[in-house]
């Protein structure tokens, strides 16, 4: 049923860097390909109710309304004040429409539609039925998860991409598990260059701006998203304080969460602030990257580490800009990694293997930033660090799962600001950061 995908979606970027180093403001961005569309057309010809989830302003609505598939679909939205009433008043009649797929935008909105999806589809489970998307995790609702097992397929949807901005759809995680010959390519991009991509990040919104106009709209996002999406989920009584809570996670991102620690920053019961975390996760403003654990070792360290949605939002909320990051002393470091774990995350999105993401620590201080697990057991582990020259010491934490692992150990890789790719040794090589997305 849904075989083709728009040229709007998939059309070839006209974004790039100018000499400047700035956004092109001119690109019509409805033109930059979502490469999670190809995952949305394969669930849609086989899966009943298919969701698009992901953080406000990412590009959910826009991606949509440009899918192109044979037969007919209708678009509602639930933003729209009178469509959630009628939605609200009768669920049943709502959902019954006469077309091929009923796209229904933010509909966390109105969650009594689920049941009403169920029941629908329950009457006529052709594929494609319904596509709805959400600016929270939709299958963390009770109502949801429960109305919808078995019946649904769920899509991610990030902040832009650097290939997607470059046009260029990367295979870096298919290529480090397959052939990983292919990754030993020198780079080309410059350490300013790669601190103005941490800084700007990917919100479609925020490409383009000016500075002060991108501080502008990193300040209203937050408080936006909080108001309208952190109170959807639930009911908190610290709701003007949470803007605060960003910011004290965005100086922890890409560090592992320590609850007590926060909370003694933030001034409110550890149990209060647990539940506040995990609200933000819900909102896709935080990503919670879960500890490796294994029998390697039974000192394992087994918190989650904490990374910020977007490099250019930490950015941001820390107060650092493109020419105080890389200062002596200065959030690099953090910045890099949180933009290395974003760009993984956006591609597994549409890798061909279902990879998971996780990071791991034990009590002597061995530690790798991210483990990626494939299905059939085969790691590759990833360490990052903002040195222009890689050492044989920076390797120590990817030695020791290769060690331990034996041939489940597909490849370790140091990923720095360093232009030249070098081998470290067997299934050991230092890369440039832009192999991420060649």
């Amino acid at each position: 049923m849904h075989g083709q995908i728009s040229s709007d979606v998939l059309g070839r970027s006209a974004i790039e860097l100018k000499a400047n180093r700035q956004y092109d403001l001119s690109v019509d961005k409805r033109t930059i390909p979502r490469w999670a569309a190809t995952r949305l057309l394969e669930a849609l010809s086989d899966t009943p109710v298919v969701v698009l989830n992901g953080a406000r302003q990412v590009g959910k609505s826009t991606l949509v309304t440009s899918l192109t598939y044979p037969g007919t679909k209708e678009v509602v939205t639930l933003d729209d004040i009178a469509t959630r009433s009628a939605a609200r008043f009768d669920p049943r009649a709502f959902v019954q429409r006469s077309v091929d797929t009923l796209v229904i935008d933010e509909v966390q909105l109105e969650p009594s539609l689920f049941r009403a999806i169920k029941a629908e589809v329950d009457r006529d489970r052709r594929p494609g039925r319904f596509l709805i998307t959400g600016s929270s995790r939709l299958l963390s609702a009770p109502d949801m998860a429960d109305a919808l097992v078995g019946r649904v397929e769920m899509v991610e949807l990030w902040p832009f991409s650097q290939d997607e901005l470059l046009g260029k759809r990367s295979e870096f995680i298919d290529t480090a598990f397959d052939a990983p010959r292919k990754l030993m390519q020198p780079g080309t991009l410059s350490r300013q260059e790669l601190v103005e991509r941490i800084c700007v990040g990917g919100f479609p919104d925020a490409l383009g701006r000016s500075p002060e106009r991108k501080a502008s709209w990193f300040d209203g996002y937050v408080t936006t998203t909080i108001e309208r999406v952190v109170r959807e989920v639930a009911d908190i009584e610290r709701a003007a304080e949470m803007p605060r809570l960003m910011r004290l996670c965005a100086a922890r991102t890409a560090q592992e969460l320590n609850i007590s620690n926060l909370a003694d920053e933030f001034r409110v019961p550890a149990r209060t602030v647990s539940g506040y975390v995990a609200h933000l996760a819900t909102a896709f403003l935080i990503q919670l990257i879960p500890a490796w654990s294994t029998n390697l070792s039974a000192k394992v360290i087994r918190r989650p580490k904490l990374v910020l949605l977007d490099s250019g939002l930490a950015a941001h909320l820390i107060g650092a800009t493109s020419t105080t990051v890389d200062r002596p002393g200065g959030p690099f470091g953090q910045l890099l990694e949180t933009f290395i774990i974003s760009e993984i995350r956006k591609q597994l999105t549409w890798a061909a293997p279902r990879v998971s993401i996780h990071h791991f620590r034990d009590r002597n201080g061995v530690e790798v930033d991210i483990v990626l697990e494939h299905p059939d057991g085969r790691i590759v582990g990833i360490e990052v660090k903002a040195t222009s020259t890689p050492r044989a010491e920076d390797f120590r934490g990817l030695r020791y799962l290769a060690q331990r692992l034996g041939d489940r150990f597909a490849l370790g890789i140091l990923l720095s600001a360093a232009p030249d790719a070098t081998p470290f040794g067997e299934r050991l090589a230092a890369l440039p950061i832009e192999t991420l997305w060649r």
